[in-house]
Formats: C-alpha cells, sequence, structure tokens
C-alpha cells in the first residue's frame, strides 16, 4: 500500500510539472503573484518576453494630385515643362513635350519621347531612321505631331505597365485634339496600350482608333530603336509603310 502511495504521489507531481511546461513556464514558483485564471492575464515582470504592438495601418500610398487636362496643345506643352503632374510626366527630370503642328494629316506615337531629335544620342538616331521611313512614302516628319506616352524618361527606360491605363487615356485626350487624318504607332509597348493587341498581329493589316466619334486609320510597325538593333527586320518594316502608304495616304 505505501509503494502504491508513493506511486500515485509520483503521477500528481509529474502531471503537474507537464502542465506548468505546456503553459510556458519554467516554474511554478517565481518572485510576482500572477492571477493565471484571470482573463487577459499580462506578464509585468521584467523577463517577461517582450509582445509586439499591434500593427499599424499600413499607409496608404498619396493620392495623385487632381488635375484638369488642357484643352489645347499648346497649354500642354508648357504644362509638360513645366513639370505639370500629368500622366508620363514624372519619370524624370527632363520632359519632352509633344513636337509638330497641331493641324496636321499624321501624328506619330511612340512610348518613349526617343524619336525628338537630340544631338550626338541614341535619340537622334531613332529621329533621323524615323525620318527617313516616312519620307520613303512621301511623309515630311516636320509636318507631323508626333508625341510620347512617356513624356519624361523612365530610369529602366520602359514605361510601367501600371501606369499604362492612364498614359492610354491622356493619349486619346491629344488625339481628339489634334483630330489627325492617320496615325503611326510606333512599338510593341505603344500598339499594346492603343490597339489592345501584340504588335506582330496588329501589323497584319491596318487598324482604327476609335474616340469621341473620331474613327482614325492606324498603322502599327516596329520602332526606330527596334530596327536599329535588328537591321534585318527593315524590311518587314518597309512592307508595313507601303500598305500604309497605299491605304490611309491616298
Amino acid at each position: 500500500m505505501e509503494d502504491r502511495g508513493k506511486i500515485t504521489a509520483f503521477a500528481v507531481v509529474e502531471s503537474l510539472s507537464g502542465w506548468w511546461e505546456l503553459a510556458g513556464v519554467d516554474s511554478a514558483v517565481r518572485e510576482s503573484t500572477v492571477d493565471l485564471l484571470a482573463q487577459d492575464a499580462v506578464d509585468t515582470s521584467p523577463n517577461a518576453p517582450v509582445v509586439a504592438a499591434a500593427e499599424k495601418k499600413q499607409a496608404e500610398p498619396p493620392a495623385t494630385p487632381n488635375i484638369i487636362w488642357p484643352n489645347d496643345i499648346a497649354a500642354l506643352r508648357e504644362m509638360v515643362v513645366g513639370g505639370a503632374p500629368l500622366p508620363g510626366n514624372a519619370y524624370g527630370p527632363v520632359r519632352f513635350p509633344p513636337v509638330g503642328p497641331v493641324s496636321c494629316e499624321v501624328m506619330v506615337i511612340s512610348d518613349l519621347p526617343d524619336i525628338l531629335p537630340a544631338p550626338e544620342t541614341t535619340t537622334s538616331l531613332n529621329a533621323a531612321l524615323l525620318n527617313r521611313m516616312l519620307a520613303a512614302i512621301g511623309i515630311d516628319t516636320a509636318l507631323c505631331y508626333c508625341a510620347s506616352l512617356a513624356t519624361s524618361m523612365p530610369s529602366t527606360a520602359e514605361v510601367p505597365e501600371h501606369d499604362l491605363p492612364a498614359l492610354a487615356a491622356f493619349m486619346l485626350h491629344q488625339i481628339q485634339m489634334v483630330r489627325p487624318k492617320s496615325l503611326v504607332i510606333l512599338g510593341s509597348a505603344a500598339c499594346k496600350t492603343l490597339l489592345g493587341e501584340e504588335l506582330m498581329n496588329a501589323r497584319a493589316e491596318l487598324r482604327n482608333v476609335n474616340h469621341d466619334g473620331l474613327n482614325i486609320t492606324t498603322l502599327a510597325t516596329f520602332h526606330p530603336r527596334t530596327l536599329i538593333a535588328r537591321p534585318a527586320m527593315k524590311k518587314q518594316a518597309w512592307r508595313d509603310l507601303q500598305m500604309f502608304a497605299k491605304r490611309a495616304l491616298q
């Protein structure tokens, strides 16, 4: 009987010790008393683990300032140069407003401002090739309204994808103001943004941009920078330009 009593007492002690271990407590005795049965009891002893404060609500990104888009090209150019918070105007410190006459037959659209003349730069090479491409079908680029989705140059040399809807809307706003008879869209990014198609599919036939009652015949073709990097593709670009000349410039 005595041995049985010892076994029972040992079992009770072992059970209590196991409970404390499961509760995450090293010992059943400590210097300060804590009511473990109290709801939401807080351990305030010096050795108590530090409990992280509730996470603050994640700060929301600052809202883009609301600004009324200009209704004439002269005002648009001034706002671009002045650094106004227009779509595509905050990627870099240098701004490139659209160039060319407001009243024109052909409007040329790029994704980046790299088709405008700039001495001794890659941009000047793009502009020179574009001049030759359009001159081959009888178009003088000086008589074209040339614009880009981004009016400042992103550090990545690519237009951020999440900005494309706003850039498309702003470009359509410019098209509505200029009201050209035809459009030439350069490169895959501008093509996907304005036509919703991949460039290799859009090149198959002339497309149309429909906006605010306008229905504008549109050519999508390779960007000059692509042709400079891959000269073998110039034959395909030449076929695109011939198709445009026969169907849109007659």
